[in-house]
């Protein structure tokens, strides 16, 4: 077996990711997990418009005949709501099982050489490798793609995260119906928020996150009265999955010759829709870096990267938390539905926050002044 450069220490999409974008610049790369694919774990399903120019960029081709576009995002609460749809140079973003997508990161890294080890867990990490089945695998530099509770993070001796804010549990579940909308629909409620991601023509993956860990899907459900009828006759075709959901950030990255990236290297919060789509930017940032042998430069993009989402997630679970501020900024969203269609440009950095000009912030804050206390 050859010896790589890079060990990736979890296969899921984003350690796949990484491992196709540094195999792309002719390393050689390992990925090891202890599962077998395709990995399914709790996920909204939804990939953004910039996570999916990062799929092309590493060679993964996914469009509506693998899941189902959508145009934008609708908030909506008690009869209320407000749309913003990407705006045309952002394209759309795709609902897509994450089985499917995983199958599909599997395949590409296949095709393009990377090794795989599934069902053998990374039991260590020495100064020349890592361990596998008790062997030694020498290495020049360690990816750790292990999820919040990252070994390789541990292993390595990196700073603990920053404890986590608004630690919230998320369920997801899928159901047989027609999607009713070609928006992501986010429901609130003073107890959380029911995320639906069209996925297929007949089927939307329905997740909920919530400060409330006592109560199940089915009693969390009833929270949100629309949705529930538009599922009143729908049958579930999977079970329910759960997840810890919320935000926690890490000082740094990278560590002599090991990075971090995903979840390993800090989460945000499920609710911006961000998971996936922020792990494949890091994937080609990072490859980029491991060509040119400087770590450091991953470090200063993965901040660039995250940026945006962090203040974003902040910003929803703000506003989350207070009945009366919600029903504001749907209200000044539907009255300056452009303002949130460039604001879901900036957000999903398809857009530069130039295009934010004082004249629409000015009229989006006008908007909130004026809107009716709830």
């Amino acid at each position: 077996m050859m010896t790589p450069d890079l060990v990736v220490v979890g296969g899921g999409p984003i350690g796949l990711a990484t491992a196709i974008a540094v195999r792309q610049r002719g390393l050689e790369v390992l990925v090891v997990d202890k599962a077998r694919p395709p990995i399914d774990k709790p996920c909204g399903e939804g990939v953004m418009p910039e996570g999916l120019a990062a799929l092309r960029q590493l060679g993964v081709e996914v469009d509506g005949r693998d899941g189902l576009p959508f145009s934008g995002i609708c908030f909506t609460e008690g009869g209320l709501s407000a749309e913003g749809r990407f705006p045309g140079a952002a394209g759309h973003g795709l609902g897509i099982r994450r089985r499917l997508l995983h199958q599909m990161l599997v395949d590409r890294a296949d095709e393009i050489g990377v090794a795989s080890r599934w069902n053998e867990p990374v039991t260590g990490m020495s100064g020349a490798g890592v361990q596998i089945a008790g062997k030694n695998v020498p290495c020049r530099w360690v990816v750790g793609a292990d999820g919040r509770g990252s070994r390789v993070r541990r292993w390595a001796n990196f700073r603990l995260p920053r404890p986590m804010a608004h630690r919230r549990t998320g369920l997801r579940q899928h159901f047989r119906v027609r999607p009713w909308s070609d928006l992501v629909e986010v429901h609130w409620h003073n107890l959380g928020q029911a995320v639906v991601t069209p996925v297929t023509p007949d089927e939307v993956c329905v997740s909920i996150f919530t400060s409330d860990h006592s109560r199940p899907m089915a009693q969390l459900m009833g929270l949100f009265p629309e949705l529930g009828r538009r599922l009143r006759d729908a049958c579930a075709t999977s079970s329910v999955r759960g997840a810890l959901s919320g935000s926690s950030e890490m000082g740094a990255v990278v560590r002599d010759r090991v990075a971090l990236i995903g979840d390993a290297a800090g989460a945000i919060d499920a609710l911006t829709g961000e998971g996936l789509s922020l792990g494949f930017r890091q994937a080609v940032a990072l490859g980029e870096a491991l060509e040119r042998d400087d770590l450091a430069r991953y470090q200063v993009a993965h901040r660039r990267i995250r940026r945006m989402p962090m203040r974003m997630a902040s910003l929803m679970l703000c506003v989350g938390a207070r009945a009366g501020m919600r029903r504001r900024v749907l209200q000044a969203f539907n009255s300056q539905s452009q303002a949130f269609g460039l604001m879901l440009g900036v957000h999903t950095a398809t857009l530069p926050p130039s295009v934010l000009r004082p004249g629409l912030i000015a009229g989006l804050i006008r908007g909130l002044v004026a809107a009716p206390h709830a």
